[in-house]
């Protein structure tokens, strides 16, 4: 053990962890580089984007999309200010942790994911997943690894030109991808829920994560969710439970109000990701100062983890360790420092999660779901009677327009 410890301290890098479910990051040394915050730079999203060379942003995107898919990968990126290229590799370990390294990369400059220099810079073919590439101008099919061939019925054939995206959406419905094409062109990632259509000529929808790639106009997109078939939802309860026709912002501090003493804020977050979007509101001191019925994208949100990785619900001991996006626009900002998420089904799937938070790292043990149970049922008749009104349609139809 002696010996390791002098290795970590000697090591010319930064050493780290991930506990993919929970979206938890460990450093196992200090790596004091120069112009760098390197623990920040895995953690903090807006931080990234910010620190990363434009060029690059989309290759750490990707690399993200490995990490969540628990696959090996690497890739060579800069930061702004600083000459020297950096590597980060990942690789699986057990227990659902990701193990990784950041360091200096003494490596080409065309180096990319996997060693390719490739136009799309992540080796297609190194997902398990499907990915394709399209161009953005025309909608033609670039390049596609062999699981996206198989789920779109073409084989091989898809990676070899020829095809477009009509082929590969329903009725020719393309409006959607290529808008969310665009997006990505412009803000460097988009994800959300788009629809397909596979080999049996059905028509499914699907999480994907688009990042441009290559340059040129390309797009790269992943899908990361893919629905079983035939898969029932589990709908909202419509009972009265007491709650039917309140107002929002009256029956969450209702429900907020059963807690006081141990919560300092209670939030429902309206699930959108055929529009790329969370919509929340937030009641409690925690969300004192937050705008009622903020927008924020999809990706990075916690409903994109409990989908990714089917989870029946999502504690966060500590959001100044997390490496999830909104922890870190929306959470650490409001002081809130841990935090035990629960998601509510609907027939067309996720689309709301209900949010209680603390100012206090570790407040959520594994009881927490039963602590909090008399809010459950409640919190699903609020939402029921909210889309059920003329008043919850008018607000939600305010939020769809307002980005």
């Amino acid at each position: 053990m002696q010996q390791l410890s002098t290795w970590l301290v000697g090591f010319p890098g930064l050493i780290w962890s991930v506990d993919i479910p929970r979206s938890r990051l460990r450093v196992f040394n200090q790596w004091p580089f120069p112009g760098l915050d390197a623990p920040r730079l895995l953690k903090d999203a807006p931080f990234r984007k910010k620190t990363v060379r434009r060029e690059d942003y989309p290759l750490l995107v990707e690399f993200w999309d490995m990490l969540g898919a628990r696959l090996p990968a690497a890739v060579s990126f800069h930061v702004n200010g600083v000459a020297s290229p950096l590597i980060i590799q990942g690789w699986p370990g057990p227990d659902e942790l990701y193990y990784g390294l950041l360091k200096e990369a003494f490596l080409p400059a065309t180096y990319a994911s996997g060693g390719f220099p490739g136009t799309c810079q992540m080796h297609l073919g190194g997902a398990g997943y499907p990915v394709f590439a399209f161009d953005a101008a025309t909608g033609a099919i670039l390049t596609a690894n062999e699981a996206a061939g198989t789920l779109f019925g073409a084989g091989a054939s898809l990676a070899k030109g020829g095809f477009f995206l009509a082929d590969i959406v329903p009725g020719g419905r393309t409006g959607p991808l290529r808008e969310a094409g665009e997006k990505a062109l412009e803000e460097d990632v988009w994800a959300g829920t788009l629809t397909f259509g596979n080999a049996q000529g059905s028509t499914f929808r699907a999480k994907v994560r688009l990042t441009p790639c290559g340059g040129g106009g390309a797009v790269r997109v992943a899908l990361l969710n893919i629905p079983d078939s035939g898969g029932a939802a589990v709908t909202l309860r419509t009972e009265d439970d007491g709650f039917d026709g309140v107002p929002l912002r009256e029956g969450l501090e209702r429900l907020y109000a059963r807690h006081a003493g141990e919560l300092d804020g209670l939030m429902f977050s309206d699930i959108r990701s055929a529009r790329g979007r969370v919509v929340v509101h937030g009641v409690g001191p925690a969300f004192r100062n937050l705008d009622w019925g903020a927008v924020h994208a999809y990706e990075g949100t916690i409903a994109q983890d409990i989908e990714r990785f089917g989870l029946h619900s999502l504690t966060v001991d500590e959001t100044l360790d997390s490496i999830k996006t909104i922890d870190w626009v929306l959470f650490t900002p409001h002081g809130v420092r841990s935090y035990f998420a629960k998601p509510f089904y609907g027939p067309s799937g996720l689309h709301a999660v209900l949010i209680l938070a603390s100012l206090k790292p570790g407040t959520f043990g594994p009881d927490a779901e039963r602590r909090f149970a008399d809010i459950m049922y409640p919190f699903e008749s609020l939402v029921a009677s909210w889309r059920k009104t003329s008043a919850g349609d008018a607000e939600g139809k305010g939020n769809r327009s307002s980005s």
